[in-house]
């Protein structure tokens, strides 16, 4: 939570609040609000990238006063006229529980962050890394403490979003000792995994590895841990969005021209119904906020009652790898891949397509389960989707915890990780140990997520 009493002015998209005079502005224009109405934005603001229950609200804007939730409805009405909310995407409803500023907040102007319309891109990078093909956007810090601790994550992160190795003991290979259950019937099938070690990271022979992923180092996973078997889908998802009353995947992007490399990207005008490519309810949600990924998993644990969450890295790395070693999760040889992973392969529209022929012809993401699962019977941990883990993001892999908790900073975690590679990644943005970090506020046509859930012993 920011401290709104220090600074003068906060400032998100192209608003800023100022303190100072109780009003808000737009650029060099006063936006006139009602002194309560302030105070409401104010306090979400403050606490912008969480819920904030109407309770929070009373409290914090009518202290000691009886209102009804017709006084906070009329301000969060109010607010979205002034700040031309119309679709819901910067201030989200969570039915029947509060709000949420989806945006990032920062306390200077000189802190405003570098837009999505003109992203970090392969063609920007060529010189750096001209190896190594992108296939999407990296996300620049909004602070500059957070500038001094990603920098050298934008010059490689560009490259890669779009774009242990032994177990102990019996534990290499789950083979029929597999167990996978479903606590609901529109909750994500989950696979069981042992707890274990493995070593993380990646060695530097391999081929196409980038420093920040770090050299191969022992991890613990001291628990026993379930994945979700697949990527959280469109239907399910949709069932959230149902229930919760909550719109995800506002101000989508997707890439206008595949085949040039480098490629444009569209103005904000995907979504998660409608992402670029024709979907069905058992493709994966993409146009998923890691906010919209929190909240997803939060409404999980209501729903079931078990402490649902996103994988740490470490965890994600586990499942990816699956006992293995290699490149993939199947051993090092890219010609292999497509019948394990969804990317830029050699039939697909991608300017930077690489590897192997696929039999998928058609543009965008493929349903979940439509490709061979590894070894411990996870589906397209290579490819298809970036997904979101719990952690912020650090260039330096020696800060990722090795007990296989996640890595976590002080205060809101404006940058955060995804793994795994996309669709439009080549392959060699696919392997087990890639790594990219992404605003958390931000959404594209290539994001979605998987869910984790700690088991009892």
């Amino acid at each position: 939570m920011l401290d709104v009493a220090a600074p003068r002015a906060l400032y998100f998209d192209k608003f800023s609040l100022d303190l100072a005079r109780g009003c808000l502005r737009a650029g060099d224009q006063d936006i006139e609000l009602r002194p309560k109405t302030f105070e409401v934005l104010k306090y979400l603001a403050a606490n912008a990238g969480r819920l904030v229950t109407k309770r929070d609200l009373y409290e914090a804007v009518w202290p000691n006063v009886i209102v009804s939730d017709d006084s906070i409805a009329q301000c969060i009405r109010e607010l979205r006229g002034k700040l031309a909310d119309d679709n819901h995407s910067l201030i989200k409803t969570v039915s029947r529980r509060g709000y949420l500023l989806d945006a990032t907040v920062t306390t200077s102007a000189l802190q405003a962050p570098v837009t999505a319309a003109t992203p970090a891109h392969e063609g920007q990078q060529a010189e750096l890394a001209p190896q190594v093909p992108n296939s999407g956007p990296i996300h620049a810090p909004r602070t500059w403490a957070a500038v001094l601790t990603i920098l050298f994550s934008i010059v490689w992160g560009a490259t890669f979003l779009l774009g242990g190795t032994s177990l102990n003991g019996p534990h290499h290979g789950l083979g029929e000792q597999q167990t996978v259950f479903q606590d609901c019937e529109t909750c994500p099938e989950m696979v069981v995994l042992p707890a274990g070690d493995f070593m993380m990271g990646s060695p530097a022979s391999e081929v196409g590895r980038v420093d920040v992923e770090g050299l191969p180092r022992r991890v613990v996973i001291p628990k026993r841990i379930a994945i979700g078997k697949f990527e959280v889908t469109v239907e399910q998802m949709s069932i959230f969005m149902t229930e919760t009353g909550m719109t995800i995947g506002g101000s989508c992007r997707r890439l206008v021209n595949p085949e040039r490399s480098p490629p444009t990207w569209s103005a904000p005008e995907a979504s998660l119904e409608h992402p670029g490519f024709e979907i069905t309810g058992s493709h994966p949600a993409v146009c998923v906020s890691w906010h919209e990924a929190q909240s997803y998993v939060a409404w999980l644990q209501r729903r079931t009652g078990k402490p649902y969450r996103l994988p740490s890295e470490a965890e994600w790395e586990y499942a990816a790898r699956a006992g293995t070693a290699g490149r993939y999760s199947f051993g090092n040889d890219e010609n292999t891949l497509c019948a394990y992973a969804r990317f830029a392969d050699l039939n697909s529209q991608f300017g930077w397509h690489d590897a192997c022929h696929s039999e998928l012809v058609a543009y965008g993401a493929a349903p979940v389960g439509s490709l061979k699962p590894n070894a411990w019977g996870v589906f397209d941990m290579h490819g298809n989707v970036w997904e979101w883990v719990e952690d912020c993001w650090t260039p330096n892999p020696l800060e990722i915890p090795v007990d296989g908790s996640a890595f976590s900073r002080p205060g809101n975690c404006e940058i955060a990780v995804m793994r795994g590679g996309s669709f439009s990644s080549s392959s060699l943005m696919v392997r087990s140990a890639i790594r990219s970090p992404m605003r958390t506020a931000q959404h594209f046509f290539n994001t979605g997520l998987r869910v984790a859930l700690t088991l009892d012993d």
